[in-house]
């Protein structure tokens, strides 16, 4: 078995952690596939790959570091199907479910097909010819004049609504506790599928956040008369979204499939990282 090891190296813990994976994996005879940038900044002995061919080759991808990293992993395996183990290198790491301390054993529970999987929904944006996937959201933000843009929303059957606001956030249940909720969405259970709309400091106090089907077609154009936006995707594509352009959002066909811990609710990492709601008993 081909395991993938990607890794954001400013983490303090980054070079320890692989150091002692690599052993690991040596010890259960596994081979690994180290990312051809951290293969060459640790000078470890190992030989890189490129991440479009480590996740053409792994049968699971390790992703060190924080959230970001292991949307990066999402993005570079897209429809192949691998499944995704994200481990906590430090800050909140809301989607990198497993601590330093608990991947070899996490590691152990996937070889004897003991592990636990989420399949979580992703979104497909398409603007002009280019097509994106996104695990956690895509938000439309203000452009370089720092004004307020204009945003109107249609689904495939009915005109939805307009915001005149910093912008919009169109997330998946996975990224409704990252940007969209900081902007006041809703928490929605991340193995649902639905696709929600959380305008940012909308200019009239009736604009709430909204839930959608996900089977439904999604647009949003940008008025002819706003100033120009950005598109960004999963805080790691960035594109110019001029007024009259429209970018189109659907239930991706494939869904990312994410190791999570076997003895670990939703609700209690809900409860530790976000330091939600309490536990029976405490006074609130």
């Amino acid at each position: 078995m081909k395991i993938g090891i990607i890794a954001n190296l400013k983490k303090k813990s980054a070079a320890k952690t692989i150091t002692e994976l690599l052993n690991h994996l040596k010890r259960k005879g596994l081979e690994p596939l180290l990312e051809s940038g951290v293969a060459d900044n640790l000078k470890i002995g190992h030989e890189g790959i490129a991440g479009s061919d480590l996740a053409k080759s792994a049968q699971l991808v390790i992703a060190l570091g924080g959230d970001g990293t292991l949307l990066r992993a999402a993005r570079l395996i897209g429809d192949k199907g691998i499944p995704i183990m994200g481990v906590n290198l430090g800050g909140l790491g809301f989607l990198t479910e497993f601590s330093c301390e608990e991947l070899e054993e996490a590691l152990d529970d996937f070889l004897c097909a003991k592990h636990r999987e989420e399949q979580r929904m992703v979104l497909l944006v398409k603007l002009r010819k280019e097509r994106f996937f996104a695990l956690n959201d895509c938000s439309i933000n203000m452009g370089p004049s720092c004004r307020v843009i204009e945003t109107i929303i249609y689904t495939d059957s009915s005109y939805v609504t307009r915001f005149i606001a910093d912008g919009v956030v169109i997330a998946t249940p996975t990224g409704s506790t990252a940007y969209s909720l900081a902007a006041g969405g809703p928490i929605v259970f991340p193995t649902m599928e639905a696709i929600l709309i959380t305008p940012l400091c909308p200019h009239a106090l009736a604009a709430r956040p909204l839930v959608m089907p996900a089977d439904e077609t999604m647009t949003v154009e940008l008025d002819k008369q706003s100033e120009p936006a950005i598109l960004i995707v999963d805080g790691q594509e960035r594109r110019e979204f001029l007024p009259g352009e429209k970018v189109i959002f659907t239930k991706a066909a494939h869904k990312i499939r994410l190791v999570a811990p076997k003895n670990k609710s939703y609700y209690e990492i809900l409860r530790s990282k976000m330091k939600w709601g309490g536990k029976p008993g405490e006074n609130l």
